[in-house]
């Protein structure tokens, strides 16, 4: 990563942006150069773009459904070129158009289903009072008001006209009581005695049921509003169809508007980072040191007046990290972006890390049939699926993953929790391990991919203290453990009877030696007496934490051990119906595809987290001191659109 200046004549920076946008060249910082002025810009469709993003928000839910598998087959992104898209920027009346068709349809919509929602309301309230055989005109004359009450809750044994009756009487209120119901009545009082009423309803523990609107009866004008709530719903209806049109005519163009437009927005603000002179505009930033010819090469094609100058690095400014790796491994950068990006001083790891995840995965899987179910799944995405080229590598990881799992699944003779000696002859031939017979081999085999993999984390911090200029720092604080390792390896081929270089008291010598100098070499970073001897000691002690990572890599065999078992079980289950008359067969066929589907998700999780859990604790830990800060360079989202050459 290269910090650069990028001076640009102030008549062509929105194609100079476009460049390095197109590209992702390049992260902006704030440019700080007191003696140049502040560059004032405005997005010129900074009211346009959200109106954009919000019509296309409200027809998405009126879009038609597009099968799951159409959609990966055909994709949701329309192809064009560099001049479509300058174009289509530049000329925005027929997208506003579009969008003050839309914004007139929600319009609609918000005043119909406000009118609905009135109506409902009325329903609701004339539905309680259908029953009352007056007009409503005549609810409130000159000389007596009619009220609709409801006691909540009543006991059986209570009749609310009787107690209402019972409460007047003792209030001395004249009133008259038409019942409508065991809970509803409507009553009568003189107007001049309405306050008093109310208070004895109040006191009975009853309520007030609000008057409708209208004149006629509560049943003729409950007909009215069902007739008008009819009608409504009625244009609400057209309104959707409307909207599904539009869905279908207009729905793409605005999703690609909006993208493109914000793509231009984006621009606007890497705009606001720069300071001006007279005739020029100056950024400031990270430049992707392996993009710069490309970006240099179209300035040259666009007749750009621009350059890029290296730019001081500021104290305390650390550059941001980006990782690229080949396309074989790149898969795996999916890995290393789930820990989080190195420090910049920092090894990439995904390459080193690419075999063993891949060996480490297949191991914890351990079954062909559920490696081909992943080959075959990740092959459909990527021949005949049209999707972003981040599903599109992840897709390739799986393809890897399954096909280690393919390879490994026969070394171990797992096939769909088929017993192995159930096998045809030529897969038992193939079949090394049988880690449910014998797992002792599978264990050892786990934990020798530990020591390999902790061993190689060693070298390669040595390498990075080296590539930052600490090559004997890095010699004497891993070498006494590398040399400890080889010491422990030897001790056990020779224990085993592989070898016979040296004596088992001979390779003990070696141990004490190696010990001593894994003391002396970390006892160097000590201060004072005191903290040299503490810290010789704790240096001594490191190797407990290598033991437990170690031991950690024990996981590779519990996860092969529960695929296998969980893939016998599901068989066992299946076989045991089997017998059933009539639909034995077909219970058992739907619990071995359910079951083994459940099996191969479930077991598919467990070993890529734990695959990739060894990497980041047990792994990283040995060379990877730092976090970096990811490169975010101006760039195209490319939901919608994909741009090709012109």
């Amino acid at each position: 990563m290269q910090k650069v200046r990028l001076i640009v004549h102030q008549d062509e920076v929105d194609t100079a942006l476009a460049v390095l946008q197109r590209h992702g060249a390049m992260q902006f910082t704030d440019v700080t150069d007191e003696t140049m002025g502040d560059t004032a810009v405005v997005f010129p469709h900074a009211t346009l773009l959200p109106r954009v993003q919000h019509a296309a928000n409200f027809l998405s839910q009126y879009s038609p459904n597009v099968g799951f598998f159409k959609a990966l087959r055909e994709g949701t992104r329309t192809n064009m070129s560099e001049k479509a898209v300058q174009k289509r920027t530049a000329e925005t009346d027929d997208i506003e158009s579009i969008v003050v068709d839309v914004e007139a349809l929600q319009v609609e919509f918000a005043d119909k289903n406000e009118i609905i929602r009135r109506l409902e309301e009325r329903e609701a309230i004339l539905t309680v009072w259908k029953e009352l055989p007056y007009k409503i005109s005549e609810l409130h004359t000159g000389l007596t008001t009619t009220r609709l009450v409801r006691r909540n809750n009543p006991r059986k044994e209570d009749v609310l006209r009787d107690i209402l009756e019972t409460a007047f009487n003792e209030a001395n209120i004249s009133y008259a009581i038409t019942p409508i119901s065991t809970e509803l009545v409507a009553v009568t009082v003189l107007n001049e005695e309405l306050s008093a009423a109310i208070t004895v309803i109040e006191s009975i523990k009853a309520e007030l049921i609000s008057t409708p609107l209208g004149e006629e009866t509560p049943e003729i004008e409950l007909i009215k509003v069902q007739e008008s709530l009819a009608k409504m719903r009625g244009e609400i209806a057209l309104l959707h169809d409307q909207a599904e049109h539009f869905a279908i005519t207009h729905l793409k163009t605005l999703q690609i508007d909006a993208e493109l437009l914000n793509w231009e927005r984006n621009r606007f603000a890497a705009r606001a980072t720069s300071k001006q002179t007279t005739f020029t505009t100056v950024f400031e930033g990270w430049l992707h040191a392996g993009k710069k010819d490309a970006v240099l090469a179209d300035f040259v094609a666009q007749d750009i007046t621009a350059m890029l100058v290296e730019a001081e690095i500021k104290d305390g400014e650390v550059p941001p990290v980006e990782i690229e790796n080949h396309p074989l491994v790149a898969p795996f950068e999916a890995v290393t972006r789930l820990y989080g990006m190195p420090g910049y001083k920092d090894l990439d790891p995904t390459v080193f890390l690419a075999g063993f995840f891949f060996l480490f995965f297949g191991l914890c899987l351990t079954d062909v049939g559920y490696g081909l179910a992943l080959v075959i799944g990740s092959l459909f995405i990527l021949l005949f699926t049209k999707v972003a080229a981040g599903t599109r590598l992840f897709a390739k990881l799986l393809l890897f993953i399954g096909a280690s799992t393919v390879a490994i699944g026969a070394l171990f003779g797992g096939y769909l929790g088929i017993a192995p000696e159930s096998l045809p002859a030529p897969l038992q031939a193939i079949q090394l391990f049988d880690p449910i017979g014998n797992p002792l081999p599978v264990f050892y085999l786990a934990l020798a991919f530990g020591v390999l993999q902790v061993m190689v984390g060693l070298l390669l911090k040595i390498y990075s203290d080296a590539r930052n200029g600490d090559l004997l720092g890095g010699i004497l604080d891993q070498g006494p453990w590398l040399l400890m390792f080889a010491i422990g390896i030897l001790y056990v081929l020779t224990a085993v009877g592989y070898v016979s270089i040296l004596t088992i008291n001979q390779i003990g010598n070696l141990a004490i030696v190696g010990a001593v100098l894994i003391v002396l070499a970390a006892g160097r970073n000590g201060e004072g007496v005191f903290g040299k001897i503490i810290a010789a000691f704790l240096g001594l002690y490191a190797g407990v934490g290598f033991l437990s990572d170690i031991l950690s890599y024990s996981r590779l065999l519990a996860l092969g051990l529960a695929t296998s078992a969980l893939a016998f079980a599901v068989n066992l289950i299946a076989s045991m119906v089997l017998g059933v008359p009539y639909i034995g067969f077909i219970l058992a066929a739907v619990i071995f595809l359910i079951g083994h589907a459940f099996t191969l998700i479930i077991n598919t999780l467990g070993a890529f987290i734990h695959s990739a859990r060894l990497q980041f604790v047990e792994f990283f830990s040995k060379f990877i001191v730092g976090t970096g800060k990811e490169f975010t360079p101006l760039t195209r989202s490319e939901d919608y659109v994909t741009v090709g050459d012109d």
